[in-house]
């Protein structure tokens, strides 16, 4: 309810978009077998996002044109999130959902 009231849609976390991003380019690469159901998905993000720190930008010039701080920081993340998306992967192979 009270998201709502200050909500809009210029808040985002980047961590969120680089983790799907990770997920898609494990997918692409055809090297590791991806469950790729919607429940997977879901599930290897959000054990992923669990596990990473937000990053959390809220303007449309931030988010087009970083700073050179911003871009390193996307970079570390970057790194990270493939780290642990696969250790997800690892986990939802072991557990399946669904």
């Amino acid at each position: 309810m009270y998201k709502e009231m200050y909500y809009n849609d210029d808040l985002e976390n980047l961590a969120e978009e680089i983790v799907f991003e990770q997920i898609h380019l494990l997918i692409e690469d055809n090297e590791t077998e991806v469950p790729t159901s919607d429940v997977s998905i879901q599930d290897i993000a959000a054990i992923a996002l669990n596990n990473m720190p937000a990053k959390y930008v809220c303007n449309f010039l931030e988010k087009q044109s970083p700073g050179e701080q911003l871009r390193e920081e996307v970079k570390d993340l970057k790194k990270y999130a493939k780290r642990q998306v696969l250790k997800a992967l690892k986990k939802v192979k072991e557990t399946p959902h669904d």
